[in-house]
C-alpha cells in the first residue's frame, strides 16, 4: 500500500530551505560519500588478508563459534577459512555480538602478546573501510553519531529516489506551516525516536536511511494538517487512485500498514519499526505544536483554504470571459481585487471584463490603474503603451487624464520610443497646466528621445523651446550643454 498527499503547490517566493537542504545533503552522502563504497571496500580486503589480522581474528572467531554459534554456521565459517575465500571477513563482521566484544579489547586482550600490532592494524583496517560500513548503525553499539550519519546513507539509487520524493512531496508543506527551525528539529527528533523503535525490535542488527526520518515528517503533517481534506494518491498492488480525506486518516493507516509489513515479512531487510517510531515521533511533535500554537496553524489553514477559493473563483472569471459573460466575470475579477489589491493581472482582467461598457467607472480606474503603474521591465512598459492606445480610442465619454499623469506618460514614452505619443502628451500638459512643475523635465526626456530616434531637427526645437520657456531652469542649463556639444 502506498498513500502520499499531493496537489499543493510550492510557494517558490517562500521556498522550502530546509526540504531542499536535506535533500542535498542526503544526495551529496550517497553520490560522493558512498559513491566510492565499492572501490574502498576492495582497497580494504586486500590490506586485511595481506595483514596478519586474519590469523588473529578469523581463527578467534572459529573458537568463538564452537561455544557460541550453531555447528552448522561453524563448519560453514571452517571450510570458507580452509579455502581462503574472502566471504569469511564478512560472515565475521555481520555478527554483531562479536565484533562488539572484538572492538572492545575482549576478544584479543591487552594479556595477548599480539594486542599492541594488533590495535595498529585493526586501526588501519577500519580506516580504508567504506564509509557505510563505518557509519551504518549496528544497533547493540548505541552510537548516536553513527545513528545520526545513518540517517543520510541509503542502499541504492531506488531507496534515495523513493526517499527524497516523499520528503519532497511533504517536507515542504509542513515546513511552510510550522517554520524552518522547528521543522529542522522535528526531523533530528525523528531520526532519533525511529532509531530507539527499532533497536527495541531489532536487536543485533544495523539500519541506515532516511526512511525513519521522513516517517516522522509524515507523523508530523497528519497531525498538523489535521481534520483538513486533502487529496491522496494511493496504490494498491496495480491499482491507483486519487481520494481526498482528512489528513489525520492517513496516521493510522501509515502506523497499521507498518505493523502489518514487520509481522508479514518478518526477516526482509526493510526497517518497518523504524518507520513505526519516526512516525509515532512526528505524530507527538505535531500534538505538542498544536497545543502550543493552535493560532498560527489555524492561521496557515485559512490563509491556504482562502489561495484555494481564489484559484477555483479566477478560473470561473476565465471561463465567463471565454463565454462572453463580462459582467459576470467583471464581478468575480473585482472582488479578487479586494483581496489582491496590487495584481496588475487581476487589473488587466478587470479592464478587460469592463472594456464592455467604456463608459464605466470600473473601466476609467482601472486603465488610469494601470497606466499609474511603475516600469519594471520592458514587457511593462510595452504593456502600458498598449493600454494607453487603447483607452485613449475606446473611454467614453473622453479619456481621464490627469496633468500628473500626463507628466509620467511623457516621460515613460519618450524614454521607450514612442516620441510622437510623449509630444502629443506634452502639448496636452502644456494646454491643461501651463505651469506645471514637470514640464520642464518632460521637455528634457523628449528631446533626449527624438536624440536617440535620430531626430535633429526635432531634437534642437524641442533643446530650443525648453531653453524659451524656462530659462531659469536647471533642465534650461543642461538644454544649453546639449545643444553646444551637439
Amino acid at each position: 500500500m502506498f498513500i502520499i498527499p499531493v496537489g499543493d503547490r510550492v510557494n517558490w517566493k517562500r521556498p522550502p530551505v530546509v526540504t531542499l537542504l536535506l535533500i542535498l545533503v542526503n544526495c551529496f552522502v550517497f553520490f560522493f560519500l558512498q559513491g566510492s563504497d565499492q572501490k574502498n571496500d576492495d582497497i580494504a580486503q586486500q590490506y586485511y588478508f595481506s595483514s596478519d589480522l586474519p590469523n588473529w581474528e578469523l581463527t578467534r572467531y572459529s573458537k568463538y563459534l564452537e561455544t557460541n554459534g550453531d555447528p552448522t554456521d561453524l563448519q560453514q565459517f571452517n571450510e570458507m577459512q580452509d579455502k581462503k575465500n574472502r566471504i569469511a571477513l564478512p560472515i565475521m563482521e555481520h555478527d554483531a555480538t562479536f565484533m562488539r566484544e572484538l572492538q572492545a579489547g575482549n576478544i584479543i586482550t591487552r594479556q595477548d602478546a599480539e594486542y599492541a600490532n594488533w590495535t595498529v592494524q585493526r586501526a588501519e583496517y577500519e580506516s580504508r573501510r567504506s564509509f557505510t560500513d563505518r557509519f551504518v548503525y549496528q544497533v547493540d553499539e548505541h552510537d548516536m553519531i553513527k545513528a545520526f550519519v545513518s540517517a543520510f546513507m541509503h542502499g541504492g539509487f531506488d531507496h534515495l529516489f523513493g526517499n527524497m520524493l516523499v520528503l519532497f512531496l511533504v517536507g515542504f508543506l509542513v515546513e511552510s506551516v510550522i517554520g524552518r527551525a522547528l521543522y529542522t528539529l522535528a526531523y533530528f527528533v525523528a531520526i532519533f525516536g525511529s532509531v530507539l523503535m527499532y533497536s527495541l525490535t531489532a536487536p543485533g542488527s544495523s539500519c541506515l536511511g532516511a526512511s525513519g526520518a521522513i516517517a516522522g515528517v509524515m507523523g508530523l503533517y497528519t497531525v498538523i494538517f489535521g481534520f483538513r481534506k486533502i487529496d491522496f494518491f494511493y496504490s494498491l498492488g496495480f491499482y491507483f487512485d486519487y481520494v481526498k480525506a482528512p489528513a489525520i486518516a492517513l496516521l493510522p493507516l501509515w502506523l497499521g500498514n507498518e505493523l502489518y509489513q514487520f509481522f508479514a515479512n518478518d526477516g526482509a531487510r526493510i526497517a518497518y519499526m523504524a518507520h513505526f517510531g519516526g512516525l509515532l515521533s512526528g505524530a507527538v511533535m505535531g500534538t505538542l505544536y498544536r497545543l502550543l500554537r493552535p493560532a498560527m496553524i489555524e492561521s496557515h489553514h485559512q490563509e491556504a483554504e482562502s489561495t484555494e477559493l481564489d484559484g477555483k473563483a479566477f478560473q470561473r472569471g476565465m471561463d465567463y470571459l471565454g463565454e462572453m459573460e463580462f459582467q459576470k466575470a467583471l464581478s468575480i475579477f473585482k472582488t479578487l481585487q479586494e483581496h489582491h489589491p496590487n495584481d496588475a493581472n487581476l487589473t488587466r482582467l478587470v479592464l478587460r471584463a469592463a472594456k464592455a461598457d467604456p463608459a464605466s467607472e470600473d473601466y476609467h480606474r482601472a486603465a488610469l490603474k494601470l497606466l499609474a503603474l511603475r516600469d519594471m521591465d520592458a514587457a511593462t512598459s510595452k504593456q502600458t503603451h498598449t493600454v494607453f492606445q487603447e483607452y485613449l480610442s475606446t473611454a467614453k465619454p473622453s479619456p481621464r487624464l490627469g496633468p500628473d499623469l500626463l507628466a509620467k506618460l511623457a516621460k515613460r514614452f519618450a524614454g521607450s520610443n514612442h516620441c510622437d505619443d510623449a509630444e502629443k502628451l506634452m502639448s496636452l500638459l502644456q494646454r491643461i497646466a501651463p505651469q506645471h512643475i514637470e514640464l520642464p523635465g518632460v521637455l528634457l526626456a523628449l528631446a533626449r528621445g527624438h536624440y536617440r530616434e535620430q531626430r535633429k531637427e526635432q531634437f534642437e526645437a524641442t533643446l530650443q523651446s525648453l531653453i524659451s520657456r524656462y530659462p531659469q531652469s536647471l533642465e534650461a542649463e543642461t538644454a544649453a550643454g546639449m545643444l553646444r556639444v551637439g
